[in-house]
């Protein structure tokens, strides 16, 4: 009887891997625009019997498992179960997704060819799409060119540093003291409209507690790579390494993946920073990850919502401004780390000009930005665009008119406009649904009585059930020459220096005293900043 078992047991083992097989399909799959023969890269996954299927056999395709999704360069084949299975394909936030359900028979190769169609055309308006925080295939030039165009990113700087992580160009051991020797330089062209750059660089030291990160630092542009801390390590701190940057590299972006990290109170009043991210990598196609690392709890009555992270982000960005600094919007999805694909979150920029990695930084020093995680948000104020500053005199008083416009394929809970940090304006659009294309404009006029700024933001609900949002950078206003300054807000970045200074004194890490009291003196000199910034409030 043992014998027979195990000779049934045997025979089981061997025939349930051939009726499996005997009932699996092949699918072949090819992707056209209208009216074009030539195949068009997109990001692609399968759906069958509950399953996410995203490693085609294609060895061109590139498999992302965090997001469980592939890039192709417009074709690839799968071993697909048989039956009705859905296919999935995407191109960025350009073109309408498309799913289509197909019935493939066992045993055969089933054809496919399928159409993506472009809803809008922002390049042709003069905006260019960016995903300013990428860690995926930096080691691998064929891989970051199929990304940038199966996402549509335009412009893509590629964050070739991290940290102490290895440098992969060279197979050495990472202190990134020169850049490596790329075979197509620091900067290529996937085609005319996606141009991909390399001289990148991100210093990221965060965790702990509330307060207790140093925060994350983009370099964008450099001419030399940065130095990178010993890890774990507070010395020097971010402002002194940004510095260093714009001293080195006087054209180069400074950015951060979120406003609220700890020590970035510091870099933005020593006027270090050229932008943050307001759509940023804690937000995923399904998930949104809450306050973590060491950030800064911008306000303790949040603690509990939900969507915490989403109003510290857009809070902390607020106070900034009313501090009169000039802070462009951006977006980034930490593609590589994060599960979302490249740009989930993106950067919009208009350039003046042609697509050139200086073109494109310009147009983010100019605040000509805006960030989204889904619609397309176009603010303008007197006919300026974003980053743009209006004189405006209250001897000759004239109302300020702006006009915010929003193009989405996508639901959207309300349109808004932002005076000084406060929805003035407000548009409820959640009885509208997009088919396939929701546009709203809204217009807004105000006789300003102090300095200050107007920026938008679109509103939306994400599968979590969280906000999400697209947000342009502000246009700022200057009433009878007097700077933005709001003492409340001046006030409360104080108390976060004072924060910072508390918890300084008992980090870890320093190697001497000179160093620690070398970080609390540039922390102080920033308070000092904060304080002018209040008087100058309280006079006005």
């Amino acid at each position: 009887m043992h014998i027979l078992k195990t000779a049934i047991t045997i025979v089981t083992t061997l025939i349930v891997p051939c009726l499996a097989q005997s009932q699996s399909a092949m699918l072949s799959v090819t992707v056209h625009e209208p009216n074009d023969s030539a195949s068009v890269p997109c990001r692609a996954w399968v759906t069958a019997a509950g399953q996410q299927l995203y490693k085609p056999l294609t060895k061109s395709c590139t498999p992302y498992e965090k997001d469980q999704s592939f890039s192709c360069d417009g074709y690839f084949v799968m071993t697909v179960p048989p039956g009705e299975i859905t296919i999935h394909l995407e191109r960025g936030k350009e073109y309408l997704p498309l799913e289509k359900a197909v019935f493939v028979k066992p045993n055969q190769t089933t054809h496919v060819e399928l159409t993506l169609e472009r809803w809008i055309n922002m390049a042709q308006r003069g905006w260019y799409s960016c995903d300013i925080h990428c860690h995926f295939g930096v080691d691998n030039l064929t891989i970051l060119r199929q990304s940038a165009l199966a996402d549509d990113i335009n412009f893509q700087p590629v964050l070739t540093f991290w940290n102490h992580q290895k440098n992969i160009w060279t197979r050495g051991v990472t202190r990134p003291d020169t850049w490596p020797q790329w075979p197509l330089g620091p900067a290529f062209y996937a085609d005319a409209e996606h141009l991909i750059t390399l001289r990148n660089q991100e210093i990221e030291r965060i965790g702990g507690q509330p307060f207790e990160s140093l925060g994350a630092l983009h370099l964008l542009g450099l001419a030399d790579p940065l130095e990178v801390p010993p890890a774990k390590s507070p010395y020097p701190c971010d402002a002194t390494l940004g510095q260093k940057a714009k001293d080195t590299s006087p054209h180069c972006v400074i950015d951060t993946d979120k406003p609220i990290w700890a020590q970035n109170v510091v870099g933005v009043a020593l006027g270090l920073f050229d932008s943050v991210q307001l759509c940023h990598n804690h937000y995923h196609r399904n998930a949104t990850l809450s306050i973590c690392c060491g950030m800064a709890r911008i306000d303790p009555s949040l603690q509990g919502d939900p969507d915490e992270l989403f109003h510290s982000t857009n809070l902390a960005y607020y106070r900034f401004l009313n501090c009169g600094f000039k802070l462009a919007a951006t977006g980034g999805t930490a593609m590589g780390v994060m599960p979302a694909p490249l740009g989930y979150n993106r950067t919009y920029a208009k350039l003046a000009g042609p697509l050139t990695e200086a073109n494109y930084l310009q147009a983010i020093r100019a605040g000509r930005t805006f960030a989204t995680s889904g619609p397309m948000l176009i603010l303008t104020v007197n006919g300026l665009d974003t980053g743009s500053t209006i004189e405006y005199s209250t001897k000759k008083p004239q109302p300020v008119a702006a006009k915010a416009q929003l193009h989405s394929i996508q639901p959207v809970d309300s349109l808004e406009v932002i005076h000084n940090g406060k929805v003035v304006k407000t548009i409820s659009l959640k009885d509208k649904i997009p088919s396939p294309i929701l546009e709203q404009q809204i217009d807004f006029s105000l006789t300003p009585q102090h300095s200050g700024w107007l920026a938008a933001r679109a509103i939306f609900t994400a599968p979590d059930g969280r906000l999400r949002q697209a947000h342009s950078s502000p246009v700022y206003i200057l009433v009878d020459d007097k700077p933005i300054a709001f003492k409340q807000d001046a006030e409360y970045m104080i108390d976060w220096i004072d924060k910072l200074i508390e918890v300084n004194r008992r980090k870890t890490g320093y190697k001497s005293q000179t160093q620690r009291d070398e970080v609390e003196a540039i922390f102080r000199k920033a308070k000092n900043i904060y304080e002018t910034i209040a008087q100058s409030a309280a006079e006005q």
